[in-house]
């Protein structure tokens, strides 16, 4: 059950956050409208409950800045290109990993595939997303359940017995994730066709979604951003 505590935002409304943050990334967007964005990006998470990580991406932010702008605001040698264009790239991400910690928060896959459902997209388009997002949880407790076998049996997953034993690795990890790899996979298919999710007729849901105030003020408020970057608004 959901908190009512924090503010939620519709499907679509999120997703229309992480193609703007994209096209900031891609775009190289003014410094001014990317610092906007990201203090909006903060306030967003805050008002979704996400405190905690709307104050560790902030914060990273403003050091990435910091150190951009003044220790390696100069390139001398090797040492401080390389540091230099890793500090840039991490700071020009920070905007869509703060625009994808939104959309998924507090946003459920059943959310999520009635968002895609109003939007008319295909099955095509639709059921890889469901197995992706099924997927990976999935292959994480998967992952956990191999290495307490392996503790089980005395075998430990680090970085020395990696080095050290690379095939015993191969043969005891590896080989067993695999397997359960593609075992996962076409059990996640076969379920979401199971659902009925490949049907081309007309779905129902128990979900119900629809646009809110504060996803209309969230949407306005991108497009102001919009059009200040594109020298609409000055």
């Amino acid at each position: 059950m959901k908190n009512n505590r924090y503010i939620m935002f519709d499907p679509r409304s999120k997703l229309v956050t992480v193609i703007f943050a994209s096209l900031i990334l891609i775009s190289r967007a003014n410094p001014s409208i990317e610092f906007i964005f990201m203090v909006f990006m903060t306030c967003l998470l805050c008002l979704s409950g996400s405190l905690k990580k709307a104050m560790a991406v902030f914060v990273s932010y403003i050091a990435l800045v910091f150190l951009t702008a003044t220790l390696f605001h100069e390139i001398t040698g090797i040492l401080s290109a390389i540091i230099s264009f890793i500090l840039v790239v991490y700071k020009n991400l920070l905007p869509p990993v703060a625009a994808g910690m939104f959309a998924t928060q507090n946003t459920s896959v059943g959310e999520w595939v009635a968002a895609m459902k109003k939007w008319h997209l295909p099955n095509f388009f639709i059921i890889p997303f469901i197995v992706i997002c099924r997927f990976f949880p999935t292959l994480r407790h998967d992952f956990k359940s191999i290495r307490q076998a392996m503790k089980f049996r005395g075998i430990y997953l680090s970085f020395s017995q990696v080095v050290n034993h690379p095939i015993q690795t191969l043969e005891y990890f590896l080989v067993p994730i695999l397997k359960q790899v593609d075992y996962t996979a076409q059990e996640l298919s076969a379920a979401a066709l199971v659902r009925g999710l490949g049907y081309e007729g007309q779905h129902t849901s128990v979900i119900s979604i629809k646009l809110k105030v504060q996803d209309y003020l969230l949407l306005v408020s991108l497009l102001v951003l919009l059009l200040i970057e594109g020298g609409v608004i000055l």
